[in-house]
């Protein structure tokens, strides 16, 4: 089960569709980390898929630690309008903390993160959803390296309507 604190954080919120052209609200919901550097198409995304056949209950285990039984090396994003969380974030990474002051503009969401393990940083970034809904993008900001800040951008894939909290 999810925790109690970000289980209240997504209860309630609902993804708004809305016709082509129209500016769509910040996605929220659970999504399935899509392997690679380059943006996923829709088909590479329900390929993925019907491969690992995701859940909310399998991105649960993960988040909690758990391997499910016969499961590939699987990862999620649980994000709602006030938190970003990920199933992969190592100790001292940037990708998981509180959002703070979302703004969508047509398909993409500003936004400033403080990560939980770095509470005096703030890393800038946005969050982009294809017009089909089947393709999520995550750009952190300037987020610290060994070598230098550097821009991250994350790949996610939308996996049912249903997890879309």
């Amino acid at each position: 089960m999810l925790s109690l604190r970000l289980r209240s954080q997504l209860a309630g919120i609902a993804i708004v569709l809305v016709a082509e052209g129209a500016a769509i609200a910040m996605p929220t919901g659970v999504f399935l980390l899509y392997p690679g550097n380059t943006a996923p198409s829709g088909a590479d995304c329900r390929s993925l898929s019907a491969r690992v056949r995701p859940s909310v209950e399998k991105a649960e285990a993960w988040y909690w630690g758990r391997a499910p039984f016969g499961s590939e090396m699987e990862f999620y994003l649980f994000l709602s309008k006030t938190r970003m969380e990920t199933t992969f974030s190592a100790e001292g990474d940037y990708d998981t903390g509180e959002l703070r002051n979302p703004q969508t503009r047509g398909d993409k969401t500003t936004f400033e993160l403080v990560p939980d393990d770095h509470p005096a940083q703030v890393v800038s970034g946005w969050i982009e959803q294809s017009r089909d809904g089947s393709v999520l993008s995550v750009t952190l900001h300037d987020v610290p390296t060994i070598a230098a800040e550097t821009d991250r951008t994350t790949y996610y894939c939308s996996f049912d309507a249903g997890t879309q909290i």
